[in-house]
């Protein structure tokens, strides 16, 4: 058995809050002396375990009661079967939530650096997302199960593995880096050494992300193409950056090929 203080030093919590958990019905001790010391036992001590455990969960303690009502009247290892169940699922949600969380951080930072300001409409549906609790964007499940309609079976997997702007892949901030340079150069002639150095390392990304399927990479890209007037479908990949992108790939390949 456990003097209250000898439980609160061992278990790295206070006196204090041993005698509100006594309160609150949360943890009541084994046994209490005519003069009014609190003992906890064994299993008082593996309900203390338990209750810790669920409140680094962000488990409220009115929760953490209902939680041990209905753990009353089983067996211990029935008990501790369910509450190692109870905290693995809790743990799964939460780490679904810091994954939706971290890829939409990861998305609005790569679109500031892209385009050197703070998106309105990022921010909002980072916020929306947060409040509703979504592990998807319904945005990227559109897109999903359009590429499944779009692509054949063996191309899938090469589309699956480009680089996604949520995902914290260097390939993809060596492509917002080169964005950002397409985008300072718009103005530029296809011919212009900056226009050359560009397209060499455009076509040079396009060899490692795409092999020799040059098939599927014109297939992407049209698929990624803008609608005439209409908004980018991809980050950073408006009409005026395509046909530029186009324009001065096409110039390198033809010169080159003469030389």
């Amino acid at each position: 058995m456990y003097r209250i203080g000898q439980l609160a030093k061992e278990a790295g919590i206070s006196i204090r809050t041993l005698r509100y958990y006594d309160e609150l019905g949360v943890l009541k001790p084994s046994f209490v002396s005519e003069a009014g010391y609190r003992y906890y036992s064994h299993e008082d001590v593996m309900k203390l375990h338990h209750i810790a455990t669920l409140k680094q969960l962000g488990f409220k303690l009115p929760q953490i009661r209902r939680v041990l009502e209905e753990e009353a009247g089983r067996s211990r290892t029935e008990r501790w079967t369910h509450a190692i169940r109870l905290q693995m699922e809790t743990i799964r949600k939460e780490k679904k939530r810091l994954d939706l969380l971290e890829r939409m951080l990861q998305t609005t930072l790569r679109t500031i650096e892209l385009r050197n300001d703070v998106p309105t409409e990022e921010l909002l549906l980072f916020i929306h997302a947060l409040q509703s609790g979504q592990t998807e964007t319904a945005a990227e499940s559109v897109q999903r199960v359009n590429r499944m309609k779009r692509f054949a079976p063996d191309e899938l997997p090469i589309i699956e593995s480009l680089p996604r702007l949520e995902e914290n892949d260097p390939r993809a901030d060596e492509w917002i880096s080169l964005l950002r340079e397409i985008h300072g150069h718009l103005g530029e002639p296809p011919d212009s050494p900056a226009s050359r150095r560009l397209a060499e390392r455009l076509l040079e990304i396009e060899g490692q992300w795409f092999g020799d399927r040059e098939d599927l990479l014109e297939k992407y890209w049209e698929w990624i193409r803008p609608e005439p007037g209409g908004s980018e479908k991809v980050l950073g990949l408006d009409e005026e950056t395509m046909a530029y992108i186009e324009r001065i790939t096409d110039e390198y390949l033809r010169t080159d090929k003469r030389a």
